[in-house]
């Protein structure tokens, strides 16, 4: 497979990088409103339990390996289209597996931070120290999310194919980090369609999301069908 990057590709992907990242924080709240029986707060990338759930239920901690499990899944799920004979198939695979962030996840937690880290201090508070924590973390996101990276690498026939495998890894976290966290949380944050509604969302990450996936269906053929050749 031999990707060919035009500029509609582009936003088509960082428009799908949008929904994926939607779907992950929806993913934690949805959990975590089965286990708690109520919303919490939330913004673009940063969720949280409504009052008092962590001292009344002992697994709302699943809640927040929710999302990693979501977006670990997609992944792998990218990676299985990729086995197919279906061109398109395989195309949407290609750009499931890098909008769902695998270099972010990683990275994270070998920083201590994450859901993941979250989760294992949690579990593992007491028994491994800090920099143990970090390391069995971080060498069970190497086992899940390298195998989805390394099926691209051997299915792209692109000449220089590690300067696109480098690109797909760190563009969208940069994305992510200056569109996402920085412009739409700031907007949020000086109130701007902040009044939390359905399940517990900002109406500015609603309207959000459902204008980035009208776009997405709209150029989806960006990533299916004019990017890339056998």
């Amino acid at each position: 497979m031999c990707l060919k990057i035009s500029p509609r590709y582009i936003v088509a992907f960082l428009l799908l990088v949008m929904v994926m990242l939607e779907l992950h924080e929806m993913v934690h709240i949805i959990t975590g409103r089965i286990i708690c029986g109520d919303w919490g707060k939330r913004d673009f990338n940063v969720w949280g339990l409504c009052d008092g759930c962590e001292i009344k239920h002992p697994y709302a901690w699943l809640a927040t390996l929710a999302g990693p499990l979501f977006s670990f899944a997609m992944m792998w799920l990218g990676m299985f289209l990729m086995n197919t004979a279906d061109l398109k198939r395989r195309r949407a695979g290609f750009a499931l597996i890098f909008a769902n962030i695998p270099f972010g996840r990683i990275t994270q937690a070998m920083m201590s931070s994450g859901d993941e880290m979250v989760v294992t201090r949690h579990l593992l508070k007491g028994i491994l120290s800090h920099n143990q924590q970090i390391l069995l973390c971080s060498l069970i996101l190497l086992i899940l999310g390298l195998p989805p990276v390394i099926k691209t690498w051997h299915d792209l026939a692109n000449k220089n194919k590690w300067l696109y495998i480098i690109a797909f890894l760190t563009i969208p976290l940069v994305f992510i980090m200056l569109y996402v966290l920085t412009a739409l949380n700031t907007l949020l944050n000086k109130g701007f369609l902040n009044n939390a509604w359905i399940m517990g969302t900002p109406l500015l990450i609603t309207l959000h999301t459902c204008l980035a996936l009208a776009l997405l269906i709209g150029m989806r053929k960006s990533l299916l069908l004019a990017h890339s050749k056998n």
